[in-house]
């Protein structure tokens, strides 16, 4: 039954999926849990404990724990402990997908298939910020061939695999919970917290803080935080009552990136209208209260605080790069500027807080295109779909 399985893919499959990461990846439990409710039995391997293991594991999916995080020297003996780990729970549970996300749980799967069980093997890289370390880009790009299928996040990140030559690229947008985002939600609550009139423009960002040693984002982090910090000036003086709020953290409890920040804001003199409040679990309230949201993305796929901004019908001023313009379409859902440039960014920004009928008509667009888009529902039937079709194309069946 196993072998007729992983010969056309027809019928439930077993699948393997595989993440490095025990925090965060709403992503990955809604993928999970998605292919788990479609009849396939899925198990799913983490590095460790952590939130994300408690929720994937109280839906009542199958975990097993596999420390497969970790790139350093020191690290070098635990990664290759974890990799025969690996290797033996493939060779046991004989699945016939193995799915991976995130790099280090990709380069993983990828050396497993030198010597584990013949699954098909697809990876599914969130996101590219990767490419941009020389090492890293080395290990992606020599390993890339082990891979059955890569499945981008985006077309952005589908045409660049495509290019490094990828044996199969298909394109599918990680998903959501799209229902839980409710635009009636009164932007009363967020206002009040903060002193804040219902006619006062407000400006948000919502990103984790990434500090990273990636050469490339020395100056300017990941998430371009710096970059919207630069623009509020420029901002204040085309919308004087202007706030913005940062919204997220560092991970872990650390606070230094985010000091940083505030010193930044501080020395232009926009401290006062520039506020980091940290990471919040309230973020539809946060997104009700707000007239636009910003991602300032240097790198970045669909980008879920804009597809979630969008279904509470909130338009979104973002950087062209990566998979934004999949969520962002320019003029219509939102605007699209240049990365790294706090002069196109507050101008764009400025341009929607002056016409609020036109942010109105923008979000209840973008709510409509997410909506079709990013129900988690429609994301996992896609990837089932790709492993379907991949699985009948490796058997030879039309």
């Amino acid at each position: 039954m196993t072998e007729n399985r992983q010969l056309d893919g027809s019928g439930p499959l077993r699948v393997l999926q595989v993440i490095n990461t025990s925090a965060g990846g709403d992503w990955f439990y809604h993928q999970v849990l998605g292919l788990t409710r479609r009849g396939h039995q899925v198990t799913a391997v983490l590095p460790g404990e952590g939130p994300l293991t408690d929720r994937v594991r109280g839906a009542g999916i199958p975990t097993e724990l596999v420390p497969i995080n970790g790139f350093r020297p020191r690290e070098l003996p635990r990664v290759i402990g974890a990799e025969f780990r690996l290797i033996r729970l493939i060779n046991r549970l004989k699945p016939d997908v193995v799915h991976t996300h995130l790099l280090k749980a990709t380069v993983a799967c990828r050396l497993a298939t030198l010597v584990s069980h013949r699954a098909l093997y697809v990876d599914q890289l969130p996101g590219a910020t990767h490419l941009h370390s020389p090492i890293l880009r080395r290990i992606d790009l020599a390993t890339l061939r082990r891979a059955d299928v890569v499945i981008a996040s985006c077309h952005g990140f589908a045409e660049r695999y495509r290019q490094f030559g990828a044996r199969s690229v298909a394109t599918s947008h990680y998903g959501f919970d799209v229902h839980r985002f409710d635009p009636t939600t009164s932007p009363l609550p967020f206002r009040e917290e903060f002193g804040l009139d219902v006619k006062t423009p407000v400006v948000g960002m919502v990103a984790h803080m990434y500090p990273t040693p990636l050469r490339a984002f020395r100056e300017i982090g990941v998430k371009g935080h710096e970059v919207l910090i630069d623009a509020v000036p420029r901002l204040l003086d085309l919308v004087p009552e202007a706030q913005v709020f940062v919204i997220g953290d560092e991970f872990r409890g650390a606070t230094s990136y985010r000091q940083v920040l505030q010193s930044r804001a501080d020395r232009l003199g926009v401290g006062h209208r520039t506020h980091l409040i940290g990471h919040r679990s309230d973020i539809a309230n946060i997104l009700a209260g707000i007239d636009v949201l910003v991602t300032p993305s240097l790198e970045e796929a669909a980008s879920g605080a804009s597809v979630e901004a969008l279904l509470m019908r909130t338009p979104v001023v973002a950087s062209n790069v990566g998979g934004l313009p999949d969520t962002v379409q320019h003029g219509e859902t939102g605007l699209l500027v240049p990365p790294k440039d706090p002069v196109a960014l507050a101008d764009a920004v400025a341009e929607l807080l002056h016409d609020p009928e036109r942010r109105r008509a923008m979000g209840e667009l973008g709510r409509i295109r997410c909506l079709e888009r990013f129900d988690y529902q429609r994301t996992v039937a896609d990837v089932e779909a790709v492993y379907r079709a991949a699985l009948r194309a490796r058997s030879g069946r039309p």
